[in-house]
């Protein structure tokens, strides 16, 4: 599993991280260390499903030393699997005989995997299944409103309880070490226990007592079905984070009824798909929902599992060493990084690849319309191990790659590990290019650390940076070929296009993102995409004080609510425009909410449908709706689209083989997931 316990790598780096890397139990099921796999959809699953492709993920994640895998929830009835087939469905032959096959190959791999059994209640859709949802009772989700769930029948609901037992039963036959029942995250068990949804007077709703006991029910038939020594683990809703949710006595309650029952652990999970609270993007801090995981701990004697936006491995010692929880699931930070254990079972925790939680390539894949596989954004072989099994250089080649934004980091990444003498140029004196700036966003710190793994990358291969070296024709001719990734230059407007745009207070975005200028109080950004939106996120972070100066003043009472509010607003009013209909189109629909209601709070003001007329020393003139309006700035910021920056291939025509890639090959709005994925498989085919 590539993990040791002996006084090699693992030794000295149990010595660091004591928590993390000392063995648990859950239940009858000893494992060698604290991290578990959570369970995710990865867009692989159900209808047509490639099981070689999903063999592969799941494989590549026990060399790397995860210990306990926990797959993507399996529906244990046709309604309770979703839309358009994404989900294995418990009856089809099909569906069975891959999860059997990825068991075994995981237990010969070594490793150890757990099955979820799922039912999405009033969250599923009909989709190609005809079936109607199905709930506790007829409130139907504001993501599906126009696919209203019908309540179950008092009768159905015993029969449903056995199809959870049935499905954990051929689960232990087909393989698998432990079974995790869904109750969290708004699902149907979660559903019956909220007052919201589960308005039922027939013994299965009304007081908390009633409410919990179908999912009770469900955890005493599949405990049956398993017998007392097969791990069972219970997904538990630590917070619903909705009008309505779970009330926390009746959570503890419950979480005491499933002790009883002989659940061997609880899963702590947060948050509906509907609330309008963030709970796995970015601008969540790390580990912000453990302590509702250890707010349990007085309540049960079970082990407890922690999950959200646990990322590093400090993070996760960090948590377990406070004793909030015993265990820690990984979901996302194990597609960025297969191999996040076994890297920090050797001592090279600081090579690990760390998940920056902005769920472009993982969440907005899965939850897209339509649907596509989930990869990751920093690691684009997620989902695609069997495409990226890149073959050794034959013969190494000296190779240059001009450019160190995302793009030509991977590629030099890439070619190194391959083999190949590498030589990466950077005009400027540090790397990152269009990364940089998203680092600096208030709550996209993150990004820093791609920066970190990358230079570590960088470093262990042998690349040579040059930084501040923009090479000439004649340098680059001498390389046997050329990867150039010089990105992108933001687009600026002739006057002709937009008269005033040479003003002195107009300036481009990356000059506000380095700090190179002094915005006024009033700002207008021409431009409403993800950039624009950045823009107007950095610029109304903080108003007179610092979140640690609030937290002090908060601590001694200093401050009373209407101070607290008035340190808080912004120090600037940002004005964003765009010519189309929408803000932020691009972005996807697990992030575009969280960022849209953030800049509403900060008083963000997102004008849609405008012309632009002219800039004034007073602001922007622009035509919207038919009429004209002055939007009054003291600072006009231009973020208005991009062009490729292709000097280097221009010099280099004809006299090296030469690799365009990137924002350099296509600008269109800034995309990291786009340059980082041609960046390996550009590499890969050198």
């Amino acid at each position: 599993m590539g993990f040791r316990t002996d006084a090699g790598p693992a030794g000295a780096a149990a010595a660091r991280f004591p928590h993390l890397l000392r063995p648990g139990r859950l239940g009858s099921l000893r494992l060698p260390h604290r991290i578990l796999m959570g369970s995710m959809h990865l867009g692989l699953e159900g209808a047509g499903a490639d099981a070689a492709r999903l063999t592969a993920f799941y494989v590549a994640r026990v060399a790397g030393g995860t210990a306990l895998l926990m797959t993507g929830g399996v529906a244990v009835s046709p309604e309770g699997a979703g839309e358009g087939g994404r989900y294995f469905v418990f009856g089809r032959a099909a569906d069975e005989s891959i999860l059997g096959s990825v068991a075994g190959a995981v237990r010969r791999a070594g490793g150890r995997i757990g099955l979820q059994l799922f039912h999405a209640g009033r969250y599923a859709r009909s989709g190609e299944t005809g079936l109607q949802p199905v709930a506790p009772s007829v409130v139907p989700s504001r993501l599906n409103a126009a696919d209203p769930p019908r309540a179950l029948r008092a009768e159905e609901l015993p029969e449903l309880a056995e199809t959870f037992a049935r499905g954990a039963a051929r689960a232990r036959e087909l393989g698998f070490d432990a079974v995790e029942i869904m109750g969290s995250e708004g699902y149907l068990l979660n559903q019956f226990l909220a007052p919201a949804t589960n308005r039922r007077e027939d013994g299965w709703g009304g007081d908390a007592a009633s409410r919990r006991r179908f999912p009770l029910l469900v955890a005493e038939r599949v405990r049956a079905a398993l017998g007392p020594d097969f791990p069972l683990l219970y997904r538990l809703s630590g917070a619903d984070l909705v009008e309505g949710g779970t009330p926390w006595a009746d959570t503890v309650a419950f979480a005491r009824a499933l002790e009883l029952i002989g659940v061997d652990a609880l899963d702590v999970g947060v948050g509906w798909h509907e609330s309008a609270v963030p709970t796995v993007g970015m601008l969540v801090p790390r580990a912000a929902f453990v302590p509702l995981a250890g707010a349990l701990r007085a309540a049960v004697d079970l082990p407890l599992i922690g999950s959200n936006r646990i990322n590093t491995p400090e993070t996760a010692e960090r948590v377990l060493a406070a004793g909030a929880v015993d265990f820690v699931s990984l979901a996302r930070p194990l597609l960025a990084d297969p191999r996040f254990v076994a890297k920090l079972a050797a001592g090279e925790e600081r090579r690990i690849n760390v998940c920056i939680a902005c769920n472009q390539s993982c969440l907005d894949h899965v939850l897209g319309r339509p649907a596509t596989p989930a990869s990751c954004l920093v690691n684009p072989a997620a989902g695609r191990e069997r495409d990226f099994e890149f073959a050794p250089a034959a013969p190494a080649r000296s190779l240059a790659v001009v450019g160190a934004g995302p793009a030509g980091l991977e590629a030099a990444r890439v070619l190194a590990a391959r083999g190949h003498r590498v030589t990466l140029f950077e005009r400027e004196r540090h790397i990152g290019g269009q990364l940089r700036y998203a680092a600096r966003v208030p709550g996209k710190s993150e990004f820093e650390e791609t920066l970190r793994y990358y230079r570590e990358e960088l470093a262990a291969r042998d690349v040579v940076l040059r930084l501040g070296a923009a090479p000439g024709g004649d340098d680059l001719a001498r390389f046997d070929g050329v990867v150039v990734a010089t990105g992108v230059r933001p687009r600026r407007p002739s006057p002709a296009e937009l008269p005033g745009v040479d003003l002195p207070h107009v300036v481009a975005y990356p000059e506000v993102f380095l700090g190179r200028v002094a915005p006024g109080r009033r700002v207008a950004v021409i431009g409403g995409g993800g950039v624009a939106c950045d823009v107007a996120h950095l610029l109304t972070e903080h108003g007179s004080a610092s979140p640690e100066t609030m937290a002090f003043l908060l601590d001694y009472g200093v401050l009373d609510p209407d101070q607290t509010r008035a340190a808080l607003r912004p120090a600037r009013q940002v004005t964003l425009m765009r010519r189309g209909p929408r803000i932020a189109p691009l972005l996807g629909p697990t992030t575009r909410w969280a960022l849209l209601a953030l800049l509403r709070k900060r008083g963000v003001a997102m004008l849609t449908g405008v012309r632009y007329l002219e800039i004034t020393p007073e602001g922007v003139r622009v035509q919207r709706q038919g009429r004209e309006e002055l939007v009054a700035a003291d600072t006009v910021v231009l973020a208005c689209g991009q062009e490729p920056d292709v000097g280097p291939a221009q010099l280099l025509a004809g006299r090296v083989p030469l690799w365009v890639i990137g924002g350099a090959r296509e600008a269109g709005e800034l995309d990291a997931e786009r340059a980082i994925l041609e960046g390996a498989l550009t590499a890969g085919r050198i």
